[in-house]
């Protein structure tokens, strides 16, 4: 890439792109305005249109700092500064609180707050109804609460993935397992990752469930197992089959 300025030669754009910028104190364009075609540099690389395009810049932007204007609060005389809109009359902070019917009602405001306790430790908390109606777990003081009352209750046939409790695979399995490791030179099939980089042998993963055998010992094939380490057995089991 060729410098515009000076001629130099440049490997890569981004290379010309931080010379000129550094060398020749300018910045490149980096963006085409939208509206009139023309070229102009954004230091973020996010505006669409040009300087003298965009039409909400300056004072004609409705957060522009210097666009506020001083007034007299219609209440209480007092003097503050405000960004001007169509609303009608002009109020402090303060009135604007205080007064009635000058802010819309907030209905969340009307709603009382039901008394319950915590699921897990029994703690008396306020809760909208509509946060409590319909949560078949209940209320929580936090997710803390939360997570320690899954772990006492949503166990074993409660738990939505129960399939009937730990299997015996049988003295078959131990030889089957040894030999699959063998097989697979301690290594993961997945990652790559052998015994000495993970610091333990892999797992021996079933390719076909064991439960889905009526005898577990049929399943214990060096046809239907393969190694694995942790973190790949995790995702294997979990549905992905990359």
């Amino acid at each position: 890439m060729e410098c515009p300025s000076c001629g130099k030669q440049l490997a890569t754009e981004q290379g010309m792109r931080q010379h000129h910028t550094k060398v020749h104190n300018t910045p490149l364009p980096n963006r085409v305005c939208k509206r009139c075609h023309q070229e102009f540099y954004d230091p973020k690389s996010q505006r669409v249109y040009c300087e003298e395009c965009y039409s909400e810049q300056g004072n004609q932007n409705g957060n522009w700092r210097g666009g506020k204007e001083t007034e007299t609060c219609s209440v209480c005389d007092a003097t503050f500064s405000y960004y001007p809109s169509n609303k009608q009359g002009v109020y402090c902070s303060e009135c604007v609180k205080e007064a009635e019917g000058l802010l819309p009602e907030n209905p969340a405001e009307r709603i009382e707050l039901i008394r319950t306790a915590c699921s897990f430790c029994e703690a008396q908390l306020e809760r909208l109804p509509s946060s409590i109606n319909g949560n078949e777990y209940g209320s929580f003081c936090d997710l803390d609460c939360y997570g320690k009352w899954l772990s006492n209750n949503i166990v074993g046939s409660n738990h939505h993935q129960w399939e009937g409790g730990t299997l015996f695979y049988g003295e078959s399995w131990w030889p089957v397992r040894r030999k699959a490791l063998e097989r697979d030179n301690y290594t993961c099939q997945r990652c790559g990752a052998d015994s000495e980089e993970l610091g333990q042998n892999p797992d021996v993963h079933h390719l076909n469930r064991v439960r889905d055998f009526d005898d577990p010992s049929n399943a214990h094939t060096l046809s239907n197992v393969v190694s694995l380490c942790r973190s790949c057995h995790r995702l294997v089991e979990s549905g992905d089959k990359k």
